[in-house]
Order: structure tokens, then sequence, then C-alpha cells
């Protein structure tokens, strides 16, 4: 699969995930911690394969790490796909479940501005528009933006669930490859 089927795939396989849960277990607290959980956790999968492509295809060079270089952009969409749903169930957790007011999290809409502009500018007209630099340091400042958000939050939780300890581990593993990855380019005789 490459391309945009792989947005399409996401977006059906979350949508399908959260009608089964909700049909299953109605609009609760648990089923929406249950997708509020599992979309935190698919929007982290899906970031790491974008965030990990061009080092591991540096580090090793595979048709795994190929497709991944080839499909980043989808990726990264998808990763938005998944984490508007996100932002979905925890709203709908703290407004409609827990029926708490809404509160701003600076550091919640700073990752949400991100990703807004991240997926704006990931197709070629409006990258064009902002240019080649700003590209770079919106989309990078943006990948570690959520790196640190996924490590922090995820390594809190670890020491509570150990599901969490594994998603840690994953998230550390990602940044390893990044380092390694960048510091081959950067070694390598022209």
């Amino acid at each position: 699969m490459k391309g945009w089927p792989i947005v399409m795939t996401v977006t059906i396989a979350l949508g399908v995930a959260v009608v089964a849960i909700l049909s299953s277990m109605g609009l609760t607290e648990t089923s929406t911690l249950i997708l509020v959980r599992l979309t935190a956790r698919s929007s982290c999968l899906l970031f790491l394969l974008a965030f990990i492509a061009a080092p591991l295809r540096r580090l090793w060079q595979s048709p795994l790490s190929l497709w991944m270089v080839q499909n980043r952009r989808f990726l990264g969409l998808s990763m938005a796909v998944s984490h508007t749903y996100h932002a979905i169930a925890f709203s709908t957790l703290q407004l409609a479940i827990r029926q708490q007011a809404f509160s701003a999290n600076p550091l919640a809409i700073l990752g949400y501005a991100f990703l807004l502009a991240m997926t704006i500018t990931s197709f070629s007209a409006t990258a064009k528009v902002i240019g080649r630099r700003a590209w770079r340091v919106l989309h990078t400042a943006g990948m570690y933006y959520f790196w640190l958000i996924f490590a922090v939050e995820f390594g809190r939780r670890a020491r509570l669930e150990w599901g969490y300890l594994f998603l840690t581990l994953l998230v550390s593993i990602a940044m390893l490859v990044r380092i390694f990855g960048t510091r081959r380019t950067q070694v390598q005789p022209i």
C-alpha cells in the first residue's frame, strides 16, 4: 500500500474502532478513555514511522525503510488523522462525560498548532508558499515537539501501567535511530 490509501485505511480503521467501541459500550467514561488511549497510541506509532523513516533508511537500506521514506508524508498525514480522533475523544471525555469546563492547556494547544501547520504544509502548493527553509524549520520543530510530548506523557504513565513502558522504549529507540541516522550522514565523506 502506498500514498493516499494509507491515509484512507487509517481513517477507516480508526472510524470502525470508534463505532465498534461505542456500539458495544455506549458513550461512557470508560469507552471514551479507551478511545483516548487507542488514538494516542495509534498517533504515536504513526508518528514514529514518519520520524525515523529517513534516518532508518540511511542506517538500513531495505524494502521496508524505502517504503517508509516514500510514504513519510502519508504516514504523517495519517498521524494527523489519528490525532484529530484523539482530540475529539479527549474533548468528549472532558466536556460531555466529565462535564468539565474547557481549560486551555498551552502545551496541547501548541501541539495542535504544530499539527495543523504541518498538515497544511504537507502539500506541494502550500509548502511552496512558505518556502523550503520555513518548511524545514516548521517540520523539524514540530517533529521534535511531538517526540518530546510522547516521551514525557508515556514516560509519566510507564510508572503506573506497564503497557506504557513499551511505548516509552519505542519512543526512546526512535530517538536513537534518528541520532545515529543523522550522524551517519554528517560523518560520511562526499
